[in-house]
This record gives structure tokens, sequence and C-alpha cells, in this order.
């Protein structure tokens, strides 16, 4: 399984480069607080907002239905996953709960799995 190889390089790589060189962890380091969150609609989503006389869709503006990238926040309904299996884009609680504001996503450490990085957030987890 080659991506074991891969996953673990990708890992060392980001420790390098957020612990070791940015500081992460570190009392005095930079503030790892999670600024904003930004999506881009796929060409079904494009669709159903170009249908929306409003122009707005899945609380997003317009500009997703355009194809751009914009920010997207609570009121967000995007979902992204397999058929079978997709969650919100926007940070839910273990209790399905969305949250209100990022205020509280602090960067805190990663992790790793033969599969996947894992950034730490504090009260969440980000698997990448």
């Amino acid at each position: 399984m080659p991506e074991i190889r891969e996953c673990f390089i990708h890992y060392k790589h980001a420790h390098y480069v957020l612990v070791e060189q940015l500081g992460l962890g570190q009392d005095n380091g930079p503030n790892w607080t999670l600024q904003n969150l930004f999506a881009d609609s796929t060409d079904e989503e494009a669709k159903v907002f170009n249908k929306k006389p409003s122009g707005t869709a899945f609380g997003l503006t317009s500009k997703h239905g355009q194809g751009y990238i914009d920010q997207i926040g609570p009121t967000c309904t995007l979902v992204r996953g397999q058929k079978s299996n997709q969650t919100r884009i926007w940070p839910e609680t273990a209790e399905s709960e969305s949250l209100e504001t990022l205020d509280n996503l602090v960067l805190s450490g990663l992790s790793h799995t033969p599969r996947s990085l894992i950034l730490n957030f504090g009260k969440l987890d980000l698997q990448v």
C-alpha cells in the first residue's frame, strides 16, 4: 500500500512546517485560530443557484452559482462526501449542532492515519 508511505511523508512534512518552522503549539507562537472557511459549488449546485430567482441557495450568495469560491458561514447547507455518507462542510459538533462561529477552533496539533492527516482544532478534528 503506497499510500501509507505517502501519508506518513505528508505528515512529517506538515509537522516540520507547522511545528518546527511556524511554532505550532508554542506559547509565544502565532495565533492559530481558524479565521474563515471557503467553498466552491459543484456543477449540480451551480445549476440550482441559477434556477432560483433570488440567486441564493444552500444559505450562500450568488457568487457560488457563478462558479466562484466564496466564504461560507453557519447558514451554509452544502454537503460533501460519498453519496451514502455526506456531511455538511460547515463544522458541526458531535451532537450535530452547527457552530455559530469559528472563534473557538484553534489549531492545536496534528496526527495521521495510514490514509489521512488529522488537524486538531480543540473541539473538532479535520481529517484530510
